[in-house]
């Protein structure tokens, strides 16, 4: 009797208590009903709210929240009343939550900066289609339908030039720099175009010029 009572208090001193711990995370949520939104990953695994695993006897130990271009990131640490018996069990788990977390963050960067490609491609290829046309009906007539002709100002084609070099001979026609009577044909369309239209320009003919 004493060797088994000797061996549990022996037992009990070498092992560590720790309440079970999990890690359940949203993406694109909204921060008005985040916690009635089923969480993906861990015990929660796309069934479970946090009011759910609240009514579980869950409590929240840590959030941390990121923002997207289409909303909140949410990733919850959850801990409940269970405890469990392991001497190493606890190193191991921290451990592994740090590593389930940085996975859960790479995936959330990882998609963030795959719609932030998107969106930049998007926009290229939306600022392509309104280049070609002003091009067409502003430009080609002068510069030629690629862009081969020089620009006034300029001793190089117009699809030589830079963006840099566009946007330089585009202001010296808006601030009158260029004395001659070509300034007085280019003048108008200089005032009524911007930046994002010369790269726009730029673009376009880079890529019928390939």
């Amino acid at each position: 009797m004493k060797k088994v009572i000797l061996s549990s208090i022996l037992l009990l001193s070498s092992t560590s208590i720790f309440a079970e711990t999990t890690m359940c995370f949203k993406e694109n949520a909204s921060m008005s009903t985040i916690e009635k939104t089923p969480l993906d990953g861990g015990v929660c695994n796309g069934k479970f709210s946090v009011n759910d695993m609240k009514a579980k006897g869950w409590s929240i130990e840590d959030i941390k929240i990121s923002q997207s271009s289409t909303g909140m990131n949410f990733i919850y640490i959850l801990k409940n009343g269970v405890t469990v018996s392991a001497p190493t069990q606890s190193s191991q788990f921290v451990g592994n939550q740090a590593q389930m977390e940085a996975n859960i963050l790479a995936k959330l960067e990882a998609k963030k900066e795959a719609e932030e490609k998107a969106k930049v491609e998007k926009e290229l290829k939306d600022a392509a289609v309104i280049a070609k046309e002003l091009y067409t009906n502003k430009c080609q007539t002068c510069h030629g339908t690629k862009g081969e002709v020089s620009a006034y100002n300029t001793a190089r084609p117009l699809k030589d030039l830079s963006v840099e070099d566009m946007q330089e001979s585009i202001k010296n026609y808006k601030v009158g720099k260029v004395d001659s009577m070509n300034a007085n044909i280019m003048a108008p369309y200089a005032n009524f175009i911007d930046y994002k239209e010369i790269k726009g320009i730029h673009a376009y003919l880079q890529s019928i010029n390939k």
